[in-house]
Formats: C-alpha cells, structure tokens, sequence
C-alpha cells in the first residue's frame, strides 16, 4: 500500500503556514482587542464591503452563514454592527460598522502589520516577489480545476456507448 509524503507536501505547507498565520492573528486580536476571531474578521470585511448581506459576509471570511448569526447578534448587541432593511428586499438585512467598530479597524490592521513583521522576518523582499505569483498560480489551477466541466463516470460512458452501438 502507498503512503502519501504529507511532510513535504506543499498544501500541508500552505495549510500550516495559513492556520500558523491565522492563529497568531487570533491570539493578540484577542489579547490585545478582546475579538474573536469572527468578530474582528467581519469587522475587516464590513471594512471593505459595508453593506454586505449575511450570504456575502460569509462568502467573504470563508464560513457557513449560519455561523454567522449568533456571531451577528452578539455584534449588534455590542454596538459593534448593525442590520439595515435591504433596500431592493426588505425580507434581507444589509450589515453594517457602526463608529464603536470602524474605530476598532486601525488597531486590527496595526496589529495584524507589526505580526508580519515578525512572522516574515528573515525573508527578502524578493523572497516575497517570487511566493506571491507561485501561491497564486496555484489558486488559479485549483479555481480552473474546479470549474472545468467533469467527464461523465466512465463506466457510464462505456455503457451508454455500448448500448449506442449495439442499437444502430
């Protein structure tokens, strides 16, 4: 039987980087800010995309919606957010920072600027200019792979192209 080398595997190595990454974000946020990891994450999205849907929000921090709601609530009963009637469907909340969050932003986007700092400590900064093309060619494969249309199950095919066959 094989054994799959996950040692030096390259995913395993973006996986642990990305949650080594993540993990020492989450760590000071919450020392620092007392955020969770959700909350300082939606607080950066709303950054960027004020507005978003509860569906969008998700899309854009990597989780199931349904996470978000208590996630959402507790927000919005700390000030730190607030639901809106979405004006094209008002049966959709539309999210929105209030000022007690947009005055947290810089304080998370400093922490997050002195940790890479440390973490990327003994890179070049061409060291850096060659990982970002290599990191994204690799999500474009991946994106191109999963949406390139799939053969049919094979056995299928054999079997409808015997049936086709036989019938002409």
């Amino acid at each position: 039987m094989r054994k799959l080398d996950l040692k030096d595997s390259i995913g395993t190595l973006i996986l642990l980087t990305s949650k080594s990454l993540e993990g020492v974000a989450e760590y000071e946020i919450k020392a620092k800010l007392g955020l969770t990891p959700s909350q300082w994450k939606v607080i950066l999205a709303l950054n960027l995309f004020d507005g978003l849907s509860q569906r969008e929000l998700a899309d854009k921090i990597y989780v199931d919606s349904s996470t978000l709601v208590p996630v959402i609530d507790k927000m919005e009963e700390n000030g730190l957010l607030e639901r809106k009637p979405d004006p094209h469907d008002r049966r959709h909340n539309r999210l929105y920072l209030t000022k007690k969050s947009e005055s947290i932003v810089d304080s998370i986007i400093e922490i997050i600027l002195q940790l890479r700092k440390v973490l990327y400590k003994g890179l070049s900064p061409n060291d850096m200019k060659l990982i970002r093309p290599i990191l994204n060619k690799i999500i474009i494969n991946a994106k191109r792979f999963l949406d390139e249309p799939k053969p049919a199950n094979k056995s299928k095919t054999k079997l409808i192209t015997k049936l086709t066959n036989r019938d002409s």
